[in-house]
């Protein structure tokens, strides 16, 4: 065989790009080098000038020096011009070797790396953008194995379920993420046996114990170990759920064009939206648009959301794609429709706003006009008119009809919102009215008792005006009368507006020890150990009447209940956890059998304990009034002879 043609066939057939070169250049490449470098010939190529062919030409004198100080070296990485100035990638590999005659000669090989180079990159990319999903969206990501629990959440996930990290959720149960323990393995049935399960609605628990609402997308994937997984996500949709609830049949908006307006004079609130849907069929079609619409603009988010659309029969709707629209995506509406002026747009292809352009585009809009809706002297959404199939040049009949429309639609606004107020009034004042009943029967029937006792006393004194231990037993009757006085005046001090009082930065010990002092004499006098737990520096935004009278009514009820003869011990403890400040106040006492008067602990004229210290009924009813008016919440947990404690959670 020949050696010299064996060497020649592989130089030729290889993939990589075979080369010899000296001091004045290219001697010798195969026809791999010729292709890759895209010339047409190695005559071609050897008439080159080789430092040409690096982009940067310090490369070659850098891969020089190299080989004069090693002879040789692999797979250096330079990037190459073809032929026609495009780049590839190549790795070189190259050796130095001199003849008997002291000529030396470089012999090497380049592989075009360029494909792995971009797989590398895109798979780089991925692992960037998944990484960064997994960090920025947010909904809740996980991996579950059926034996282990959970195995990776995301941030958001950790965020949502209120962990401080990663490690806490993995050691805990899986199970205690769910309000209802149980139905982790129901839901992992059901995905076992359908594969996947989409927008399920299921009630979670966070750490501190507070429940919310999430949509769980979850599918079953079969790992390359062998194990069983389900990889799912979390949305929290506790607002959606609440905000659905708050929809009130007064709420709907009712808009019309003043041409149809007979159509909405009397017209019921639940009927508004078909209706307006309506309209906007027949505007659109008068004007011949292709698309009628109502946007509204949530000025502290920034960002405006279609509402309401019709298309014309073969034009695509587009609402789903307008939700939370930057306004800064769209200048054109901050200069004209947001300072209350009408936006025309005849020709969309004049739009310079490149963002804003290619939004059009990709709608396919030609042409557009949109009328702003003022609500005192300010913006609060817009109508418009949109054409896809032919530009349009808008009429003055055109516009003066989208500006009746849109104040038509101000006006069903404001009676909407009127109507909500007027029903939230009827509601408040339902609830005004049954509390004058509650209160009216029990100042009925504490003065009842109290005169009558007066009266009985008054009629003894009458025969034993002589007797001092019937003038102590008056003084006390009318003492007890006039602390009922006084609860009543608390009462209806706390009824009034909540509005006129301002909050004040309050450190929560020294109101504790404000109370303590206050009440010192009572508890010396019962043998009372107060143990406090609360951080010095632990403060609280708030009413500080209210916080004063949330505290006091908590701490003089343990004081009259929460001791026995045995067990004289109170602990008021405070801590803050995640946004909320946790207040607790315990006692070893009497306790509150939860069965039976559960349902009625904090209602106006509840008592519990029938004795001299019961009071007027009014005090725990005032605690939950209040706590609630500052949006907080109070909490009970009781035992028969064991005691009680009650929680506040205070907005941080």
């Amino acid at each position: 065989m020949d050696l010299n043609q064996l060497l020649e066939s592989v130089n030729q057939n290889i993939s990589e790009a075979i080369f010899r070169s000296d001091k004045d250049g290219l001697i010798y490449v195969n026809k791999a080098f010729v292709k890759m470098f895209g010339f047409s010939s190695d005559e071609e190529v050897k008439n080159r000038n080789i430092s040409k062919m690096y982009k940067d030409p310090r490369d070659r004198s850098r891969l020089i020096n190299k080989l004069n100080a090693s002879h040789s070296y692999e797979n250096e990485e330079v990037i190459f011009f073809r032929k026609d100035g495009s780049e590839f990638t190549g790795l070189v590999s190259t050796i130095m070797h001199e003849d008997k005659d002291g000529n030396v000669f470089w012999d090497g090989a380049i592989r075009d790396v360029t494909k792995e180079r971009e797989f590398l990159d895109r798979i780089r990319h991925r692992e960037q953008l998944l990484e960064s999903i997994n960090k920025n969206i947010n909904e809740a990501i996980y991996r579950s194995e059926s034996e282990n629990g959970i195995v990776y959440v995301n941030d958001e996930f950790i965020k949502m379920f209120g962990y401080d990290s990663i490690k806490d959720i993995m050691e805990m149960n899986p199970s205690d993420l769910y309000k209802i323990p149980e139905n982790r393995s129901e839901i992992g049935s059901e995905i076992i046996e359908k594969g996947s399960i989409e927008n399920k609605e299921v009630e979670f628990r966070r750490r501190d114990g507070s429940t919310f609402w999430g949509y769980l997308n979850s599918i079953k994937v079969d790992g390359v170990d062998g194990k069983v997984y389900f990889d799912g996500a979390v949305r929290n949709i506790t607002k959606e759920k609440e905000a659905e609830k708050a929809l009130m049949k007064y709420a709907e908006m009712q808009r019309m064009l003043i041409g149809l307006s007979t159509k909405y004079i009397d017209l019921p609130l639940e009927e508004v939206e078909n209706t307006i849907n309506d309209s906007l069929r027949e505007l659109g079609e008068f004007v011949g648009a292709d698309r009628a619409y109502v946007f509204d603009l949530d000025h502290e988010k920034g960002v405006c959301s279609n509402t309401y659309e019709w298309c014309a029969s073969g034009v695509s709707p587009e609402i789903e794609n307008n939700q939370n629209l930057p306004l800064e995506m769209v200048p054109e509406l901050k200069n004209t429709t947001l300072v209350g002026k009408p936006l025309i747009i005849p020709d969309t292809g004049d739009v310079k706003e490149a963002e804003y352009k290619n939004l059009l585009e990709l709608q396919k809009i030609k042409s557009l006009i949109t009328m702003p809706m003022i609500h005192r002297k300010e913006c609060v959404g817009f109508v418009g008119f949109d054409w896809v199939r032919q530009r349009h040049v808008a009429s003055e009949k055109e516009v003066i009809l989208l500006e009746l429309f849109s104040e038509m639609l101000v006006n069903i606004r404001i009676r909407s919102q009127n109507e909500l107020e007027l029903h939230k009034l009827f509601s408040k004042t339902i609830e005004q009215n049954q509390r004058l009943k509650d209160f009216s029967y029990i100042t009925s029937h504490n003065f009842r008792s109290s005169v009558a006792n007066l009266v009985g006393l008054l009629s003894i004194i009458e025969d034993d005006p002589g007797n001092k231990e019937y003038f102590e037993m008056l003084k006390a009757t009318a003492l007890k009368l006039n602390l009922a006085i006084d609860a009543i005046n608390d009462l209806l001090n706390f009824e009034k507006d909540i509005s006129m009082l301002e909050k004040e930065e309050v450190n929560l010990r020294e109101v504790i020890n404000d109370i303590m002092l206050l009440n010192r004499k009572s508890a010396t006098e019962k043998q009372i150990e107060l143990e406090v737990d609360i951080p010095d520096d632990l403060t609280l935004r708030i009413l500080p009447a209210y916080l004063q009278s949330i505290l006091h009514n908590l701490i003089t009820n343990a004081m009259k209940y929460g001791v026995t003869k045995d067990r004289r011990k109170i602990k008021i403890c405070a801590k803050k956890q995640s946004k909320e400040v946790l207040l607790t106040v315990a006692d070893q006492g009497r306790g509150i059998d939860l069965k039976r008067f559960g349902g009625k602990m904090f209602q106006l004229g509840s008592r519990f304990h029938a004795d001299e210290e019961s009071g007027h009924g009014m005090g725990l009813y005032m605690t939950k009034q209040q706590v609630e008016a500052i949006n907080g919440r109070i909490e009970v947990k009781s035992e028969i002879d064991k005691g009680t404690e009650f929680t506040v959670y205070f907005n941080a």
